[in-house]
């Protein structure tokens, strides 16, 4: 007997890029079961990215951050009771942690499905485990597509940005610059944004982002970082002729957005973290150690793979993409 779920769960709460490159999941198992209801568990701090979202019928919150305290318990034992009475046909949990797990159980749905891959006892939550034996981190989420029996559309994201560009950018081209990420290995320095802006005189540029404040300015900058939300910080990278990134949520966000977008790879692995997208490139400087998967640079010439990526390099870089399009 065929097998038509009613009802299902996707639970992926996190982080940015994560989040974005699940998406494919979501509009394969809408394109699969049209009349299913499907409700996603994200995280409140990304919730911005699937509101609207034609796949999805219902995000159910996850508050991460409110939840840490101990005092919190009646109300996540509120929360689970209520997943319970959902009564879900089909749960997958891509997200593959303790926590997840946890909700995965706390449905009580008799088909849970997880990652092979998931850790931290996780696995026990579930009826079934599908192999994503070693790929990129968005064709591990496919795997479960497949194991469904369903045909991935690997770049179906479908999102859109939800607005207007703000005033100042809608009459001229741009450049996004975002130089943040999580881990110091992967920041290139942020003295070679001043030099990069200077070495393009003929290019507009907008900065975003959060974390640590530098310097950076010339009349040809916009600097809207810690200004945007989610759904604002869309609309300017969906806008932009050319995103440069870190590795880092905003890159794989600006990629599914179909942006043309230059992401910086040194400490990470670009060949299992890259952005999916149409219209993505990838800058390296090859170093022995890198990848090293490592937050903190052991070498004795700090983060050469980095600091060996010149802002002469980049400029090269986005002359070649933007003269190929």
């Amino acid at each position: 007997m065929d097998f038509s779920p009613r009802k299902i769960l996707l639970i992926k709460p996190s982080a940015l890029g994560d989040v974005v490159q699940a998406l494919p999941v979501a509009t394969g198992l809408k394109r699969q079961w049209p009349e299913a209801e499907l409700h996603w568990i994200v995280s409140d701090a990304y919730q911005e990215i699937l509101r609207d979202h034609p796949a999805i019928d219902r995000l159910v919150i996850y508050p991460r951050k409110r939840w840490a305290s101990l005092g919190r318990l009646p109300e996540m034992a509120r929360w689970a009771w209520d997943l319970k009475a959902e009564h879900y046909d089909l749960v997958i949990d891509l997200q593959g942690l303790l926590r997840s797990g946890l909700m995965t159980l706390a449905t009580g749905c008799g088909r849970r499905l997880g990652l092979k891959s998931a850790r931290e006892g996780s696995r026990y939550a579930y009826t079934e485990i599908i192999d994503d034996a070693p790929v990129s981190a968005a064709e591990r989420y496919l795997c479960a597509l497949r194991y469904l029996g369903i045909a991935p559309q690997p770049l179906d994201f479908q999102l859109k940005a939800p607005g207007a560009l703000p005033s100042p950018l809608k009459e001229r081209g741009y450049i996004v610059l975002h130089p943040y990420s999580r881990w110091r290995t992967k920041l290139w320095p942020w003295r070679y944004y001043q030099e990069l802006i200077d070495l393009m005189p003929n290019e507009e540029f907008v900065l975003v982002g959060e974390g640590p404040w530098f310097p950076l300015a010339n009349p040809r900058l916009t600097d809207l970082r810690g200004r945007l939300s989610l759904r604002e910080l869309m609309t300017v990278l969906q806008g932009a002729k050319l995103v440069l990134s870190t590795d880092s949520g905003p890159a794989h966000l600006a990629a599914a957005l179909g942006a043309t977008t230059v992401v910086m790879f040194g400490a990470t692995d670009w060949r299992r973290t890259r952005p999916v997208g149409k219209n993505v490139s990838v800058q390296t400087h090859a170093v022995s150690c890198s990848p090293c998967l490592s937050r903190v640079c052991h070498r004795e010439e700090t983060m050469l793979c980095m600091t060996g990526l010149l802002p002469r390099l980049i400029r090269e870089k986005i002359s070649a993409v933007t003269c190929s399009q």
